[in-house]
């Protein structure tokens, strides 16, 4: 991985997803290209990764806007190889802190929202079940949430909790006792918990071709990795993105400029 001048640059000048979008012909050109500059140890190391991500469990974060507190979601979702995260902003902005995710929003497939219903209707038309945090009396022990499906787990903004809207859409509802005084947990602890409790669960019930990628998922998330492993690798998939016309137009020096 670059270092963070490297990460700033890449995410100026181009959007690594657009690499999925190349010709057959010139993703193959361009993965060998990548895989000559890393080493064996570092493919090894990016395929154990891959064999321990699943997509059977999605995060959504709604209007969480406090920099450590995304950035530790973020950071949980790399560790426990949770690789899907749906950012709703409506209210408030996203704004991860770097010091604490640490780099792992690199690894990880981040698609930003506008609304919450827009987001959960995407999700449940794509076979998930819609999860929320709630101390409403019919909540569900993490024990009792079944896994028979791919699940999409929510959290809401530090102040209010989830919206309506995304309790309305829930379709299992869950709590986490807290016998204590203050009765209600840090969005990024409660984050913490659950995915922790249920990726387990998750590994430990279901055969490894339920949960794990399919092996197209992993090929694409290899190809847009390697090309953020060093400055040498985003100079050959920009010049990749630009030969086949997916790079973006330039914007004008003067754009916007007062005169």
């Amino acid at each position: 991985m670059g270092d963070a001048g490297e990460g700033r640059l890449v995410t100026r000048v181009h959007d690594p997803e657009r690499l999925l979008e190349l010709p057959p012909e010139a993703r193959e050109r361009l993965l060998a290209q990548l895989t000559a500059l890393v080493t064996p140890q570092r493919l090894l190391r990016m395929d154990s990764v891959l064999a321990a991500r699943t997509a059977r469990l999605a995060v959504v974060f709604e209007d969480v806007y406090h920099p450590h507190n995304a950035s530790a979601v973020l950071r949980t979702c790399e560790c426990l190889g949770v690789q899907d995260v749906h950012v709703v902003e409506d209210a408030k902005r996203f704004r991860p802190a770097r010091d604490i995710a640490r780099g792992s929003a690199r690894w990880l497939t981040l698609r930003r929202w506008g609304d919450i219903e827009a987001c959960l209707a995407e999700l449940r038309a794509g076979g998930c079940a819609i999860m929320a945090t709630s101390p409403e009396p019919d909540a569900v022990p993490l024990e009792e949430v079944p896994l028979d499906r791919p699940l999409a787990v929510c959290f809401g903004t530090e102040e209010t909790g989830l919206s309506p809207a995304a309790f309305a859409a829930a379709d299992v509802k869950v709590t986490i006792p807290t016998p204590g005084f203050t009765r209600s947990l840090n969005v990024s602890v409660t984050a913490a918990l659950v995915l922790h409790h249920l990726a387990n669960r998750l590994r430990a019930t279901l055969p490894a071709a339920d949960w794990q990628l399919p092996a197209a998922r992993c090929d694409d998330l290899r190809l847009v990795w390697l090309a953020g492993e060093s400055r040498s690798a985003f100079a050959l998939a920009h010049e990749a993105l630009k030969d086949a016309g997916l790079l973006p137009p330039p914007v004008p020096y003067f754009e916007d400029r007062p005169r």
